[in-house]
């Protein structure tokens, strides 16, 4: 090739150059928008850590701390020009104070996530019950048009499958309705934008529990954080007993920062005792919706082989379509019923959870990579 041909090439070059940077950049920027809008699965500690980082009511009670955190250390500096024994110890348990709220409204925000995250499993389920009873009404409304026009029905029989198939269709538009609410809540409590998509890993399932309730009160008397705040409030108020008894103080005040001591103390009491009944409630009810789930799965053990034995007597001829009608809405209920008990048996186990104090650590064990959680085991003695 000759030096003339060779200058004459040389200007595509740049051209082409320029055409595969165009590409890269335009193949990267797809591949983010993809991997923006990809769903996330997420399993229920991974939920629970992203509202703990990410959640609005998180930022919020961060930024209370921040606040009270700034306030102690103004009047921290400000104490420095007019010192005061018990404005230093009140200052301080301020700040302890603020703490102990934040920590509590950590704890209080994995029962709030927990629930959110078992009601869409609810409702997910719930959709998809409510398209097998559309599937089933659809059936059962195309088998009664067919026997119409043989005569072997009533008009009154078609009109009944048409409405149980237009009710199926309705019970399916709330089901999806309430579901995309409660993926937007579940979406708030994440800190995310309310209309992103939502896929979680697990399903809602019933996995019974042996809880010792001794071992169980006695751990929430020891880490409430409630016990800590009204102990701490004891701690101060001990200090001031001390500080005042001089012969410096008015006896007044003496006697004064005697009864705010004795105050703290029956408040501790009270605090204590609330939790007791607290924590007895939630286990009364985690042992309820317990005893429930397998009275419901027998219930529909016993509606679905209603509805087999319905089936097959309509085939024979020997009911009406109406009844045939009754037995299936009788077993779709009962599966509603059933899925309700489970749900229900999930959030007492979260509530009892959440009435032991447990730090947050020691929570995300009790989660399973399912999504399902284990409570503190003790095999019963005999």
């Amino acid at each position: 090739m000759s030096l003339k041909n060779k200058k004459r090439n040389k200007p595509y070059h740049p051209f082409i150059f320029g055409i595969v940077i165009l590409s890269l950049i335009l193949l990267m920027t797809l591949t983010t928008f993809a991997n923006g809008t990809k769903k996330t699965p997420f399993t229920l500690s991974e939920a629970v850590k992203i509202a703990l980082e990410n959640g609005n009511d998180m930022k919020k009670a961060l930024f209370e701390l921040k606040k009270s955190e700034l306030t102690y250390q103004q009047t921290k500096a400000d104490l420095l020009l007019n010192p005061s024994i018990l404005s230093e110890l009140s200052n301080q348990t301020a700040l302890l104070v603020a703490q102990r709220n934040y920590e509590i409204t950590r704890s209080n925000q994995v029962q709030v996530v927990e629930e959110a995250y078992y009601n869409i499993l609810k409702i997910q389920r719930l959709v998809a019950l409510a398209q097998e009873n559309i599937n089933r009404s659809q059936k059962q409304l195309e088998n009664v048009k067919a026997k119409y026009s043989l005569g072997m029905v009533a008009q009154i029989d078609v009109i009944s499958a048409e409405y149980e198939l237009s009710k199926a269709q309705s019970d399916r538009l709330n089901a999806e309705s309430n579901l995309q609410i409660a993926k937007m809540n579940f979406n708030q409590l994440l800190g995310r934008d309310l209309n992103t998509p939502v896929e979680l890993t697990s399903e809602l399932t019933f996995k019974p529990s042996v809880v010792d309730l001794k071992q169980s009160t006695d751990y929430a008397l020891t880490h409430r954080l409630e016990i800590k705040k009204a102990e701490d409030e004891v701690t101060l108020k001990i200090k001031e007993v001390q500080v005042n008894t001089n012969d410096y103080t008015p006896l007044l005040n003496q006697k004064k920062s005697q009864v705010d001591l004795e105050v703290s103390k029956v408040n501790l009491e009270n605090i204590q005792n609330n939790i007791l009944i607290e924590l007895q409630q939630n286990y009364e009810s985690l042992k309820t919706t317990e005893r429930n789930v397998p009275l419901q799965e027998k219930n529909l053990t016993k509606a679905n082989e209603y509805l087999r034995i319905a089936e097959a007597r309509f085939d024979a001829g020997a009911i009406t379509s109406i009844e045939l009608i009754d037995a299936r809405n009788d077993a779709y209920e009962a599966e509603n019923a059933y899925l309700q008990a489970v749900f229900d048996y999930n959030v007492a186990m979260s509530k009892f959870y959440n009435s032991l104090g447990m730090s947050l650590e020691e929570r995300m064990k009790s989660f399973s990579d399912d999504g399902s959680k284990s409570a503190p085991q003790e095999q019963p003695t005999e």
